[in-house]
């Protein structure tokens, strides 16, 4: 697979793949109502985010520009959800996840929203760029060579993608699924601009929050949401740890860094009263305002799910 190209490819995928709903008069839902669909992606160590597309534009730096003619086409898809993994199940010496780590992450997901399956697959079997790929009792799936993705949508709503292994990532995320998120920080995630999940976590975003890898090795998972505030956005988060006096140790390094940060740079600390809570094993961030420096990190680091949400080409 061509190294750094694995999640830019998939802007391209989605260009392609949307453009067969402007054809659709009718409106499909995705068939996840009882759980979210991203729910059984985040096997330990990887990495889960998930976007509201009808959302993601309120977010600055981002989102500027976006192409009226695609805008249109985004519009009939509700969600984006993507897992991103090390194929090479490497530990890594910098603690901190960034753009350029990431690109060389294998990806798979999927597309929820008004997605007809019937008319999706039909472009796809005859599309000369995407070959059918049969595996016997009738089940199918299309790669793309070039673009080295695979991509089926095995029922209304949803549109499977894996840049690799499509078969195992269909039996993982759908057909024999397993809920991996807990149902209250699924809804979290859901219910943010952006949701990032990481179970079992080796790494930590930019964002201001200087957590050693030693400490990241005692967490269980970190939940970090950017959720929308009538001011400007803000992070929220549940890292919860292994035990209570791990988790009571985080707060005190949290706090402590928090305060370290401000000082240096000169801020105003603000109200620190609830902007980090120890319940039991886990910390909870609330409304942690963020700097321009550390939304250019977020969208440094998701420019290029936000690429393929926009079809933007950067």
């Amino acid at each position: 697979m061509r190294a750094g190209r694995h999640i830019a490819s998939l802007r391209g995928f989605l260009a392609v793949g949307l453009c067969v709903l402007a054809f659709s008069s009718c409106v499909h839902r995705s068939p996840f109502k009882d759980e979210h669909y991203f729910q059984a992606l985040g096997d330990p160590g990887q990495i889960v985010i998930t976007a509201d597309s009808r959302t993601v534009s309120k977010l600055p730096i981002t989102f500027e520009a976006i192409d009226p003619t695609f805008a249109s086409l985004l519009a009939r898809v509700d969600r984006l959800s993507v897992e991103l993994y090390d194929p090479d199940h490497t530990e890594r010496d910098d603690q901190v996840l960034d753009a350029q780590v990431l690109s060389s992450y294998r990806f798979r997901g999927a597309l929820e929203g008004n997605i007809p399956a019937f008319l999706t697959n039909s472009m796809l079997l005859w599309d000369d760029g995407w070959d059918q790929v049969s595996v016997g009792s009738g089940m199918r799936y299309y790669r793309n060579e070039w673009l080295g993705l695979e991509v089926y949508a095995p029922k209304n709503g949803i549109l499977l993608f894996a840049n690799e292994d499509y078969l195992d990532h269909y039996r993982k995320s759908y057909k024999e699924r397993v809920t991996r998120i807990p149902r209250a920080l699924a809804d979290r995630m859901a219910n943010s601009l952006f949701g990032f999940y990481v179970g079992s976590p080796q790494a930590m975003i930019d964002v201001g929050l200087a957590i050693p890898k030693s400490v990241l090795l005692q967490s269980e998972s970190i939940v970090l949401v950017i959720e929308e505030t009538s001011e400007r956005p803000v992070l929220g988060g549940i890292i919860t740890m292994k035990s209570d006096r791990l988790a009571n140790s985080l707060s005190i390094l949290l706090k402590s860094s928090y305060i370290s940060d401000k000082r240096r740079k000169k801020e105003p600390l603000g109200d620190l009263t609830n902007l980090f809570v120890l319940e039991g094993d886990a910390v909870y961030i609330n409304g942690m305002t963020l700097t321009d420096e550390q939304l250019a990190s977020f969208s440094a680091m998701f420019g290029s799910l936000a690429s393929i949400s926009t079809g933007e080409n950067r």
